[in-house]
């Protein structure tokens, strides 16, 4: 008779192992060391790059066809949030009718378990693979600045970027395969500091309200028209998300406010192009701005790679996908940036992030599934 650990799918067993490795970012809680301990034996080479304290590995198996395909993702997870709130224990990775419950479930370390598993299994069958890259960083759900970048930039010293990636964030909407990101909007943030002069709120004539200097400019900002998204792409959209002024006191004019700006940008638009935008808006105004140009907009033209993916995914699931640019960041942009060819399919993101983030067990077989065709199926 079977154990409940016989009967476990292995990409279930594998995520299971891994949220129970408590890594919060930039935590990689050796996750890194026990996948590089399970693809040993499948003539897979571990190489670290870690910088400032940052796990990174990559994993390379030459293959037997053609092409390098590579696969990125993150040990690090958000943190839990109140513990009390959860169901169960954020990192005990309890499956319970058919759902398995933890941080990491879907972002992403069930991803990266379902990649895992699809290898493994073409191992042990002596599938004919291209060579493998497996890329995997502690330092996704943080700064960013020394994950996958430095990955990228280690590859490219040593001229073996690959020919194209899936990065296994949680792309799926409602089924596993609905949705692929092709791309994503850049990432402009910008912090406007306003100066006045402090005053007595009963004697204005004396002072110079730094908030009734940045009120008309963020008003304009906001109306501010982007133009045409590029095809396929939301349009671009600039929020203010932080406004900071006063001293506290009912009757002090404040003497400086301080405003910050999350811009999403479409290729329509470009970074010199905001940065213009924001400074023509601020025509005539004491105030300084700051920009931090954190991602670049980027999109895999319609090719082979998402061919190969889609065709994957309708084979295993029936599902027409939908080829996407929607969402947040990922680390799909360093490879971009590079030149590399990217597609970003990962489990459903119904709970990332969220207290209680769980996934279906049986998505993590459907994506093994879809990642094993597309592992038969890759071509350069």
């Amino acid at each position: 008779m079977k154990t409940q650990q016989e009967n476990m799918s292995c990409a279930l067993n594998l995520a299971i192992k891994l949220i129970r490795r408590e890594s919060p970012t930039p935590e990689d809680a050796g996750c890194q060391t026990y996948i590089a301990k399970l693809l040993a034996p499948l003539g897979f080479v571990h190489t670290a790059v870690d910088v400032n304290g940052i796990t990174n590995s990559i994993y390379t198996r030459m293959g037997e066809r053609e092409g390098v395909l590579a696969f990125a993702g993150h040990t690090d997870v958000v943190p839990t949030g109140p513990i009390e709130s959860w169901l169960y224990p954020p990192f005990e990775a309890v499956v319970e009718d058919g759902i398995l419950h933890g941080r990491g479930a879907q972002d992403m370390k069930g991803g990266i378990a379902c990649w895992l598993a699809a290898v493994m299994q073409l191992c042990a069958e002596f599938e004919p693979l291209p060579t493998l890259q497996i890329l995997i960083t502690s330092d996704e759900e943080g700064d960013s600045i020394d994950g996958t970048i430095r990955i990228v930039e280690y590859l490219q010293a040593q001229n073996k970027l690959p020919d194209a990636v899936i990065v296994g964030e949680p792309s799926s909407a409602k089924l596993v395969g609905d949705t692929i990101r092709r791309g994503r909007r850049g990432v402009v943030q910008v912090r406007l500091t306003f100066q006045g002069k402090q005053g007595h709120s009963a004697y204005p004539g004396d002072a110079d309200n730094a908030i009734h200097g940045a009120a008309p400019v963020l008003t304009k900002i906001a109306s501010l028209d982007w133009g045409e998204a590029a095809d396929g792409f939301p349009a671009t959209s600039c929020q203010i998300t932080n406004f900071n002024a006063g001293t506290g006191a009912s009757n002090v004019i404040p003497g400086t406010a301080s405003g910050f700006l999350d811009i999403r940008y479409n290729p329509q638009n470009s970074f010199a192009q905001i940065q213009d935008m924001i400074h023509d808006a601020c025509h005539g105004v004491d105030v300084s701005v700051d920009f931090d140009h954190v991602a670049t907009a980027f999109s895999t033209p319609d090719g082979k790679l998402l061919d190969t993916v889609c065709d994957a995914i309708h084979g295993i699931t029936d599902i027409h996908t939908n080829r996407d640019t929607g969402g947040g960041t990922s680390d799909g942009r360093f490879f971009a940036a590079a030149g590399v060819a990217v597609a970003e399919l990962g489990l459903t993101n119904s709970t990332i992030h969220q207290v209680n983030e769980q996934v279906a067990t049986h998505e993590l077989d459907t994506l093994t599934a879809i990642y094993i065709e597309i592992l038969k199926t890759f071509e350069v």
